[in-house]
C-alpha cells in the first residue's frame, strides 16, 4: 500500500530493468545468466548486489524483522519490483536471500508452481555463482578452501557445498560429512568470515526520500508516505543520486 502510494508521487528511470521470463520458455539458471548479460555484470563474483538491483530499479527495504526465521519476501507493484530483506541475517545469508527474491520476480510475476521454491533457489545460485566460472573451485572440495570461497564469491559456506552436490561434483556421502564437520564447529547456525564481507546496504529509498524532500514534503510527511515511524524519518535520507538511475 505505501509501494503504491510512494510511486505515485514519484517515477524511476533505470538504465536497466527486472526482467519477467517464463520459466516454460527457459530453465531458472538459463534465466539468470539471462539477466546478467542483459545488465552487463561482468564475469565472476557478483559485487554490491543491492546496486544491482537498485540500479534496475528495483526497491529495496531492509527492515528487522523481529526474527530470524524469515529472510525476505518480493512482490510487484504496478510495474515496480520490490524486496523486502530481514536485517538480522549476516551478508552472505542476505545476499542469498535477495538472489532468491529477484529469481521470484523474474519467473513468477505472473503464475507461480508447485516448484517455484526450487526454481527461485536455482537462479540464486546461478547468479551468484555461475557454474562455468565456479565450477573448478568446487571440485574436491575441502572445508580449509571454504573461507578463501566464501570471501571471494560473498556467499555461504553451506550455498557453496549445495551447489557441488546439486552439480555432482560432491557425494551425497561428502556433504552429509561435511555437514557434520559444520555442526562440530557450530558453524551451520553461526558460519565464520560472514562480518568480513562487504555489507550490502539500500540506498534508493534514501534517493526517493531526497527527491520528494525537493518538492518541498517535510521528513515526517515523507515518513508517513513510506511507512517510517517519524522517528525512523533520519534513516531515509542517506541515499546518494546515481546517473544509472532518475527519481522525478
Amino acid at each position: 500500500m505505501h509501494a503504491s502510494m510512494l510511486f505515485e508521487e514519484v517515477s524511476l528511470r533505470a538504465e536497466q530493468r527486472v526482467p519477467t521470463i517464463d520459466p516454460l520458455e527457459m530453465t531458472p539458471s538459463e534465466a539468470a545468466r539471462l539477466v546478467r548479460m542483459q545488465w552487463r555484470m561482468p564475469l565472476g563474483p557478483v559485487r554490491s548486489l543491492i546496486r544491482w538491483l537498485e540500479y534496475a530499479g528495483c526497491l529495496v527495504i531492509e527492515e528487522d524483522f523481529g526474527t530470524t526465521r524469515v529472510d525476505g519476501l518480493s512482490q510487484w507493484i504496478d510495474d515496480y519490483p520490490i524486496i523486502l530483506v530481514n536485517s538480522r541475517v549476516p551478508t552472505d545469508r542476505k545476499r542469498l536471500t535477495l538472489a532468491h527474491e529477484l529469481g521470484h520476480l523474474c519467473l513468477h510475476s505472473i503464475d507461480i508452481s508447485s516448484d517455484m521454491e526450487k526454481e527461485a533457489n536455482e537462479f540464486a545460485a546461478e547468479f551468484l555463482m555461475p557454474l562455468e566460472i565456479i565450477r573448478p573451485q568446487l571440485r574436491n572440495l575441502k572445508i580449509g578452501v571454504l573461507h578463501d570461497l566464501k570471501r571471494e564469491w560473498g556467499v555461504s559456506m553451506q550455498a557453496l557445498v549445495e551447489r557441488a552436490y546439486q552439480e555432482n561434483l560432491m557425494t551425497a556421502s561428502q556433504r552429509t560429512n561435511m555437514y557434520k564437520a559444520f555442526s562440530a564447529r557450530g558453524w551451520r547456525t553461526n558460519e565464520p568470515v560472514s562480518e568480513e564481507l562487504p555489507p550490502e546496504t539500500p540506498e534508493l529509498l534514501g534517493v526517493i526520500s531526497g527527491a520528494l524532500a525537493g518538492k518541498g514534503l517535510r521528513q515526517d510527511e515523507i515518513a508517513h508516505l513510506i511507512g517510517y515511524s517519524s522517528a525512523s524519518a533520519n534513516r531515509l535520507f542517506s541515499g546518494s543520486q546515481s546517473r544509472l538511475l532518475r527519481v522525478i
